[in-house]
């Protein structure tokens, strides 16, 4: 990744590139990881965006190149672009732009009001942790605590949805001699089984609810209307240094670490009450293409 970012030269290099070769290094450097795009392609966009900026007189800053009004004019100059690829730098750019604004200030990305098959981002291991820590220092009681080790572990362990979260029994769970936990997910016959970071926490939380809910089993409506999004913001409400807790991302960190971890995608699918593997194209975006040492022993036939 290093040697793409330092190595590239733009085709035809223009006489303004070594001008902005390093804030465009600099920023492909700082926020590869944050966007879903191979690096070659992140240096043609951000070469070509620095490099008209340059050329209007715009100042020589990455946040100034990534300005919304600096990007429109420079799509709209780019007279190669098409249809399709059009689309594909916007998105690059506005990706990067995010990405950046995260890294310098803490701004959270805007929201798209749109129809678009994006899924909630995941959350990172850190994160994950101290999710798992802030639950365990809860008060030990069902509407608290243990509502909170439910929902973290039937989210992030199990990749359940909102509805199948509100109607998991502790008779739903179930500890395998190999000490694997599972859930038979209510309405069906799928069985998910948990990741192992929160199945002792899922197991202890089942032995207490016994027959009853695992969240929030004082609840006197099945199905309440935003009930986790309700209880989140209650509980949450004094817990300072952490994310908002969203069901959504909790299910979408599942996904992803099983795609992350090259787990066929059929079983993903399957184990999220997905109809098809083609549900799981949005959770790609996360997943970074396998190594070309990774993909040539995977082809070998070595683990």
């Amino acid at each position: 990744m290093s040697g793409v970012i330092l190595g590239y030269r733009p085709s035809k290099e223009p006489s303004e590139w070594p001008l902005v070769a390093d804030g465009v290094r600099m920023v492909a450097a700082a926020t590869c990881d944050s966007v879903p795009y191979p690096a070659p392609k992140l240096m043609l966009v951000l070469s070509g965006l620095a490099v008209y900026a340059e050329r209007a007189g715009v100042a020589r800053d990455p946040l100034a190149w990534l300005a919304p009004e600096v990007m429109t004019r420079f799509l709209l100059a780019h007279k190669g672009l098409k249809g399709s690829s059009v689309q594909t730098y916007r998105s690059i750019l506005l990706r990067v732009r995010e990405a950046l604004l995260w890294l310098e200030y803490g701004q959270q990305p805007t929201h798209r009001m749109s129809a678009s098959r994006e899924r909630a981002a995941p959350y990172t291991p850190p994160e994950l942790t101290r999710f798992l820590l802030w639950a365990r220092a809860l008060p030990p009681t069902s509407a608290y605590g243990g509502s909170a080790l439910a929902l973290l572990a039937l989210g992030a362990g199990c990749g359940l949805t909102r509805r199948e979260v509100l109607a998991v029994r502790g008779s739903d769970i179930t500890v395998l001699p190999s000490e694997a936990v599972v859930v038979a997910v209510p309405g069906g016959d799928r069985v998910v089984v948990c990741r192992a970071m929160w199945e002792v926490d899922l197991a202890a939380r089942a032995n207490v609810a016994e027959d009853g809910y695992l969240f929030l089993p004082q609840r006197q409506v099945a199905e309440p209307k935003n009930g986790i999004s309700n209880w989140t913001n209650r509980t949450m409400r004094n817990s300072s240094g952490l994310p908002e807790l969203r069901l959504a991302r909790l299910r979408s960190t599942w996904i992803v670490e099983l795609l992350r971890q090259r787990v066929p995608e059929d079983v993903i699918a399957d184990a999220a009450g997905m109809t098809s593997t083609a549900a799981l194209a949005p959770y790609r975006a996360w997943v970074k293409p396998l190594t070309a040492e990774s993909t040539t022993r995977l082809l070998r036939g070595w683990s």
